[in-house]
């Protein structure tokens, strides 16, 4: 890639999105939280930046989660992005989100104060050229696809210190997002050193009115040694299985080599967010009145219809993760990751089983600014 894998894009584009993101967990799994600084680009519109935050703890009733969106560009000097007083740049993560005074009775305030460390970038796409191109439509960047964190996040009065955790930072853009993706992250693998993880993403795009099989593009580090996973060319030996607390996964990878991840991911572990489409398409709107929303639905099966042009991305970053490595000749390995790893799928449905955050995103965000946390909900 040319330039700067981590500096902002968004100034360059007319209609787009930007993210910026990190993800930690405790030691032994179970706590760790997701903070992201977005910005949504329009045509002839300021951009919108919003700074999204999720704790995740096993041992509560749900996750607690927080947004907050301001209208005006982001700052990008001498960090990678700035939003209403919250920075994130090389070494450091600052930030707060206050609810307004007439919603201090429902949300709690957060705030965080990190420091980390982490390996070299991780290109996700196979050819840097791929960076410079119309298509794909999402740019996807591991900065540090492990890293270690140190500081302080504060959640209402608990305070977590956050001592030595593991994680990753990372950064994607682009014009649209896939019809459907998954993101999976493992790290924190029992026996096997912080070098040793797995970093993937996995997409359906629409092309020509159809979607397209499922390709996937990451790596595998054993040990700091990387292998590549996936690629266009092996679409057809990749496979996913879905299930409604996680899913199961096949990655080819290069001489032979192949990975299977199966990841659960409980509903009450996980948490879901509305994503807008870019350029003012689609609703971004939550409408928990609407009978479509889990609250009200019949449906089924496990998943409900959103808004044709947006998505609800569903996270769970204290996931369990067993991986399989097969070795070109037959060899296998097989490592665990306990309340570790991350998993997250965009779709266009609904999740039944998890809780719809409440702020808008996007062009229902706009003119004045939304902010507030709330706790999430156990799965009904």
């Amino acid at each position: 890639m040319r330039g700067d894998p981590a500096a902002a894009r968004f100034a360059a584009m007319r209609s787009g999105y930007e993210s910026h993101y990190l993800r930690a967990v405790a030691p032994g799994g179970g706590l760790g939280f997701w903070l992201r600084h977005t910005v949504h680009v329009e045509p002839d519109e300021p951009p919108l930046a919003s700074t999204w935050f999720t704790l995740f703890d096993a041992d509560a009733p749900g996750p607690v989660a927080a947004k907050e969106t301001v209208e005006g560009p982001p700052t990008s000097d001498p960090h990678w992005v700035g939003i209403a007083g919250s920075t994130l740049g090389p070494t450091r993560a600052t930030g707060s989100i206050t609810p307004p005074p007439d919603r201090v009775h429902v949300h709690l305030p957060v705030s965080w104060d990190l420091t980390f460390l982490g390996e070299p970038e991780l290109e996700h796409l196979p050819s840097p050229w791929l960076y410079a191109v119309p298509l794909p439509r999402t740019k996807p960047v591991s900065l540090h696809p492990s890293a270690r964190f140190t500081g302080t996040v504060t959640v209402g009065h608990r305070a977590v210190e956050v001592d030595g955790w593991q994680g990753m930072v990372g950064h994607n853009w682009g014009s649209e997002h896939a019809e459907r993706w998954i993101w999976l992250h493992g790290i924190g693998f029992a026996g096997e050193p912080s070098s040793t993880w797995v970093d993937v993403v996995l997409g359906r795009v629409r092309v020509g009115g159809r979607t397209t099989p499922w390709v996937a593009n990451g790596t595998l580090s054993v040990i700091g040694e990387r292998r590549r996973l996936g690629g266009i060319a092996r679409a057809r030996a990749t496979r996913v299985e879905e299930r409604r607390d996680g899913a199961r996964v096949h990655l080819p990878g290069r001489g032979g080599l192949a990975v299977d991840l199966e990841v659960v991911a409980p509903p009450e572990r996980c948490v879901a967010w509305l994503y807008a489409e870019p350029g003012g398409r689609g609703r971004g709107h939550v409408d928990t009145s609407d009978p479509e929303h889990p609250r009200h639905s019949g449906a089924p099966d496990h998943q409900t219809p959103v808004a044709h042009h947006d998505h609800t991305v569903t996270n769970c970053s204290i996931a369990d993760l067993e991986m399989t490595v097969t070795q070109p000749r037959g060899r296998r390995h097989v490592v665990t990751s306990t309340g570790q790893a991350a998993y997250e799928i965009g779709t266009r449905e609904r999740p039944a089983e998890v809780p719809l955050q409440p702020w808008p995103d996007g062009a229902a965000a706009r003119p004045t600014s939304t902010t507030g946390t709330g706790p999430g909900a156990p799965a009904s």
